[in-house]
């Protein structure tokens, strides 16, 4: 596999067009599962929902609803951004005043724009639709692997700095969101001599539920690829994930 090359904006998604703030970035390649191939021209359609590399630090916490293609080579697709205006379905935390991206919950239809790179996009967001009005709800499902704040806290703000906010650990999810009790998850610990690949922490003290008001304790879903059967060389409960979602701070390969 060749090194991939993503864009990702630089600043304001929803303040202007994607196609005119964007910066390209190289990431290294995956031990195992070649992601690029989930992401080729050929494999946008109408009313998917898709994930796309956000301004913050380059993380897919952005999504869009894919309107129309236009074209697949040269590739051309008219999308509308998903947006939240507001936190109540997780409480009383100003997570969007304070400038955070939100990634879960509830989402509308908003700008529109017109997209031909398909670099800008990370994964299909497989299962999900947009209801009436351009209504969309985003959770963690069971079998997910989703990025989370590591140092996540209630009390942080817009002036929190950024090397706390931009540290993280992977979970998986273990069952899908409930109001009522949250996310069930399991954090990864990653496996010696990779840089890509992760297994659950099968402890059962690490398991731990994530309740509603802590939602925004999630940063963005990781594309991953189960290598249960895959690999013979590995035990079990192992994921590949893809690094162009996984932060920089977890690509160095474990010796």
């Amino acid at each position: 596999m060749e090194r991939t090359e993503v864009l990702k904006a630089e600043s304001g998604i929803f303040s202007g067009r994607l196609s005119n703030r964007l910066h390209s970035i190289t990431v290294p390649d995956p031990d195992f599962h070649d992601f690029d191939k989930d992401r080729l021209e050929e494999c946008f359609a109408p009313k998917q929902i898709w994930a796309l590399y956000d301004e913050d630090d380059g993380m897919p916490r952005l999504y869009c609803l894919i309107r129309e293609v236009v074209s697949v080579k040269p590739f051309k697709i008219l999308i509308t951004y998903l947006s939240s205006k507001t936190d109540a379905e997780f409480g009383s935390m100003n997570w969007i005043s304070y400038g955070f991206t939100k990634s879960c919950g509830h989402f509308r239809a908003w700008n529109s724009d017109t997209i031909d790179k398909v670099n800008v996009f990370s994964h299909l967001l497989r299962g999900q639709k947009a209801g009436r009005g351009g209504c969309v709800r985003i959770f963690p499902k069971c079998g997910e692997i989703w990025a989370v704040y590591r140092h996540w806290s209630t009390e942080w703000t817009s002036s929190t700095p950024d090397d706390v906010r931009h540290s993280y650990e992977m979970v998986e999810v273990l069952d899908n969101y409930s109001e009522d009790q949250g996310v069930c998850i399991a954090p990864l610990i990653k496996l010696l001599g990779f840089k890509t690949v992760y297994q659950r922490d099968e402890r059962q003290d690490a398991i731990k539920w994530v309740p509603r008001p802590e939602m925004f304790r999630f940063s963005h879903q990781v594309p991953s690829w189960s290598l249960d059967g895959k690999a013979s060389n590995l035990p079990d409960n192992c994921w590949d994930l893809d690094p162009a979602a996984t932060p920089d701070e977890l690509l160095q390969a474990k010796g």
